[in-house]
Parts: C-alpha cells; structure tokens; sequence
C-alpha cells in the first residue's frame, strides 16, 4: 500500500477501482460493419458452431461470418448503419422490451427461447423457423 492509499484510508475515505473506464468516455461503441447481416442478442454466449445454430444460419442463406454474437447488455452500444436482421434469444419478457426498442435499422426480428430450452422444444423450434422463413420471403 503507497502513502497516498494509507492517508485516504486514513481519513476514512473509500477509494473506487473502474473496471471499464473507457464506458465514462462514451468510447464504448459496437460499429456493425457493412457485411453483418444479423445480430444475435443472447442470454449466454453462443458458439456459431452449434449444430442448431449452423442450421439456422444455412436456412437463412447466412454464415457465420455475417453474423454478430452480443449480450443483452452489449445492445445498448450497438452503431448499426445499414439495415439488418435481429434474432433475441430469450424468455426474459423486461430485457426484450428493454432490448426491442435499441434494434435499429430493424429488416426482420425473430424470438426464441435459450438455446439450451430451443433444442429441446419442437414448437418452439418450428415458430423460429416460420419467423425466418416469413422474413426471407420479404426480403426477396
């Protein structure tokens, strides 16, 4: 412990550690480049090598490489510039309503339970697959 930390300690006075201190700076910012075509907004972090995962994104005519994969809590630092499809994995009713207002430049949206909870439920997987198959069928 330096001198400076032992007199504040001292005094009483409580000193505070920033883990992300670039956050006070605004310099948070998540840019979506131009060849993103869908952001995944999960719960847990997905691997874009899962099975179901890799289905969905060959459905959708995607690969991994257009897609993002962020948190419910990295959407409120999203730039997104172009227009772009959104995929929100969860059952959490408050963080998809905190959550729907953020998607910016919104084509399509599509819902579906945890991943975890999707692999195992047959409607809900079949709900997702119309959600995207509606959506393609728009967008072409």
């Amino acid at each position: 412990m330096n001198r400076r930390d032992l007199l504040l300690q001292q005094m009483g006075i409580s000193q505070w550690l920033l883990y992300r201190p670039d956050v006070l700076k605004g310099a948070v910012n998540i840019p979506v480049g131009a060849h993103i075509r869908l952001v995944v907004i999960a719960e847990q972090e997905l691997n874009a090598r899962e099975s179901l995962v890799k289905d969905i994104l060959l459905s959708a005519e995607l690969t991994a490489k257009e897609c993002l994969f962020i948190d419910f809590e990295q959407v409120y630092h999203l730039n997104v510039q172009h227009p772009i499809n959104y995929w929100l994995l969860s059952q959490n009713d408050e963080k998809i309503h905190r959550t729907l207002p953020l998607c910016k430049q919104q084509i399509s949206l599509w819902q579906s339970p945890e991943l975890s909870e999707l692999k195992q439920n047959p409607q809900a997987k079949r709900l997702l697959w119309q959600h995207i198959q509606r959506a393609l069928s728009k967008q072409n």
